[in-house]
């Protein structure tokens, strides 16, 4: 095996580098890390092997290939040479059993738990493989030379055929000579090297850093409203790397609104001297910023220091052309950057890149909503999509992929629903962002997800076309918008909506005003304080007559303190108690300002809808019992040894119990560490006390919270501690339901 070398010098080829007629597992790993593989035509196409339900129903599930021995399905049997690009599963627990066959042995060379096989033991570890969103997923290479069995654990031994198993694997042959090793297990040492390089970069985000330093085209566009901008880049053939818009403040245009500018401006950018652009669509939607600004980050797309960022890479032979177009009624300037890297020459194994925006609403209602149409020979790269429900539930969500490519008749790809696709599943946890898929937004009932096909390639030879059916039988009401990512082995014109900017505005929320806190959830989890505090500027316009407005202020100045410092926040904590008399405003802002008038003191915010009671040390401090609002507590803590406790009645589901302590130094926050026990008996209220015999939480915890049909929750001024801190559900073993049960974390003050 070439290993951690055969990597680096992956690394140093980039773009450029030359498949061969064998394949070691570090070329395999190493195309995870390299963007510029997304462009190229000749690589080994993906297949999806998944439990979708042939009837077009939505029992997407316990659908194996066959049954296996006894207590075992098989869910794929692969003929090699070829190798597993990705595994996706839900519908069991941590301890459900997964094991591999390779090449007609008789007994299986990895045999693992499913936590262990996505992301609980080496050399399977975050980010690579994880447990996210309810789902398992592992994106490590599982090459194998002449067959790969997979088997998992049967489903349906309990009534209602649980456990449910939901499943989706990715596979690519090779072509048929072509030198492969199955994966050898235990992996050698050079191949965990590979894997661990690849998980450093996309924690690190390694891939961003590499193009910072290098030179690019720039362009200050001054647009009055109706006008466009263009910036002409340099004669291919070429490669644009990374292309970068700055909106920027100045005494003409004023502050930029983010809001309108991320769907006012319309991008396009055509190759090659076309007169169609290839790409279309509105700025943020192409950015990942749908609806308003987002710092999360994939492998491709992102937001940094106000500046949209796109390292989609993208060869042209002659020449290219990047056009912006203000369609608002404000002026605007923006600043345009584009690294374009010279090519050697033009060979024809690297396509145009293409996107295209495309919208459909629930006027639709009985027809699907297509993310891409194309002719001509060229390979699918991925999506980012938004969901906007009106039947108040996520049944849209139920909807399931489907994709036809070359005339053929019959879906080649057929999902097994739309947060599947997207790594995520029974209706998604909270936001997360991926190199190779992620969840920017989600409130109630409305989602932003995406998820980049590089190490799973789509490619088509004559035309392609992709569709999400609107929930089962296309019945539900709502808006998608898309916009596509593909090449195209010619430059064609970008089939997209094309509407006017009024007509085009991400539609209306129906709990918008409701949904407030959740939102600000959203930015805290990515750490952007910043587009909070700015969020709630645009929310108070657009809402000024919210009865909370006050409380919203008073979090703007909180902001302020997370990201500079008391010393900063202080004055705006001053001007606002002489300006709101509200009794809430004020109560929030005394224990804002108390916090740190002396050491020792702590905030504790408590939020359960099963009503319960907190203890500190034994002490009752609180009590907390209804999904509508934080109580905040005011305490003072010695240095040593504590314990939190919470113990809650039951409460049918949805239920949680979720807290944050705040410390002069770092926070104590419920996680899936916490210990919990029904009725226990002993001296639970003390440190000392042995709870060794008291289960651990696990898992990643509740939605949100708030979890539906709960939607609102009352806006207060403690940041962190409903974004940081993780609901935990009603204990799983609650046989007595009069009985409660304790939570319970012991923690430390120096």
């Amino acid at each position: 095996m070439i290993g951690i070398i055969g990597l680096a010098l992956l690394a140093v080829a980039g773009c450029s580098r030359k498949s061969s007629e064998r394949v070691d597992y570090s070329e395999l790993a190493g195309r995870l890390t390299n963007p510029c593989y997304l462009a190229r035509l000749e690589e080994p196409g993906t297949a999806l092997h998944s439990s979708f339900d042939p009837n077009g129903k939505n029992d997407d599930f316990n659908r194996p290939l066959r049954a296996g021995p006894a207590g075992w399905w098989v869910l794929a049997d692969l003929k090699g040479p070829g190798y597993v690009s990705r595994f996706w599963f839900t519908g069991g627990d941590a301890n459900h059993r997964v094991r591999l066959y390779f090449d007609g042995e008789k007994t299986p060379r990895v045999d693992m738990t499913m936590a262990e096989f996505c992301g609980k033991q080496a050399p399977f570890l975050p980010p690579l493989a994880a447990y996210e969103n309810y789902c398992w997923y592992n994106y490590a290479p599982i090459p194998y030379a002449r067959r790969l069995v997979i088997m998992v654990q049967e489903g349906a031994t309990k009534p209602g055929g649980w456990p449910r198993i939901f499943h989706q694997i990715n596979s690519s042959d090779l072509p048929k000579g072509t030198r492969i090793d199955s994966l050898q297990w235990p992996m050698p040492k050079g191949d965990q090297a590979a894997l661990q390089a690849v998980r450093e970069s996309w924690a690190s985000g390694a891939g961003w850093r590499e193009l910072e330093d290098l030179k690019a085209q720039t362009s200050a566009l001054e647009l009055a409203p109706g006008k466009s901008g263009r910036l002409a880049l340099a004669a291919g053939p070429a490669r644009v790397r990374e292309l970068r818009v700055t909106p920027k403040a100045g005494d003409a245009v004023g502050v930029p609104d983010w809001d309108r500018l991320l769907r006012d401006v319309w991008l396009r950018i055509r190759w090659d001297g076309a007169e169609s652009a290839s790409v279309e669509a509105p700025l943020g939607d192409f950015f990942g910023s749908v609806w308003r600004r987002s710092a999360c980050r994939s492998l491709y797309f992102g937001l940094s220091n106000q500046t949209l960022s796109a390292r989609f890479p993208m060869p042209y032979a002659q020449a290219a052309e990047i056009e912006l177009e203000n369609q608002g009624a404000a002026p605007l300037v923006l600043d345009v950057a584009a690294v374009v890297e010279p090519m050697d020459a033009w060979d024809g194994r690297e396509g145009y890149f293409h996107a295209a925006w495309r919208r459909s609403s629930p006027k639709d209602v009985g027809y699907p909503h297509e993310i891409v149409s194309a002719e001509g020979r060229g390979r699918y790269a991925g999506c980012i999509l938004s969901v906007t429900t009106l039947d108040q539930s996520f049944w849209i969500l139920e909807g399931d992929e489907l994709m036809w490519r070359d005339g053929e008749p019959e879906p080649f790809w057929r999902g097994t629903g739309l947060e599947d696709y997207f790594n995520g599943g029974w209706y998604y946890q909270n936001v997360i962002a991926r190199p190779l898929h992620g969840l920017p937004f989600k409130t109630s009932f409305r989602t932003v997800q995406y998820r980049v096909h590089l190490p799973d390639p789509v490619l088509f030879d004559k035309n392609f076309r992709m569709i999400f059916e609107r929930g089962p039988d296309n019945a539900s009401r709502g808006w998608l918008e898309s916009v596509a990512w593909y090449y195209l082995e010619r430059p064609a014109a970008a089939p997209a909506t094309r509407l006017p900017p009024e007509s085009r505005r991400p539609p209306e929320d129906q709990f918008g005003q409701a949904t407030i806190m959740p939102e600000l959830c959203n930015y805290e989890r990515f750490g952007d304080y910043a587009g909070a505090r700015g969020y709630i500027d645009t929310f108070l316009a657009r809402y000024p007559d919210f009865p909370f407005a006050g409380m919203l202020r008073l979090r703007q100045a909180a902001y302020v303190e997370r990201m500079q410092g008391y010393a900063a926040a202080r004055p705006l904590y001053e001007a606002i108690r002489v300006a709101d008399t509200n009794a809430a405003v004020q109560q929030q802002l005394d224990y804002l300002t108390w916090f740190h008038e002396k050491p020792g003191r702590a905030l504790l915010g408590v939020y359960c809808n099963m009503p319960t009671r907190v203890l500190l040390d034994g002490k009752p401090v609180g009590q907390s019992a209804g999904p509508e609002r934080l109580n905040v507590m005011a305490l003072e803590l010695g240095a040593g040894q504590h314990v939190l406790a919470l113990q809650a009645n039951h409460k049918p589901y949805p239920s949680w119990v979720q807290a944050y302590l705040r410390l002069q130094e770092g926070a104590v926050m419920t996680a899936p560490d916490w210990k919990w026990k029904v009725s226990p008996a002993g001296a639970w209220t003390q440190p000392e006390y042995d709870d060794g015999d008291w289960a651990v939480s696990g898992g990643t915890g509740v939605k949100g919270p708030p979890e539906e049909p709960y939607v609102w929750v009352e806006p207060n001024a403690m940041v962190d501690m409903q974004s940081r801190a993780v609901g935990l559900g009603a204990v799983p073993e609650w046989p007595d339901k009069s009985k409660t049960a304790v939570y319970r974390k012991v923690f430390e003050v120096e």
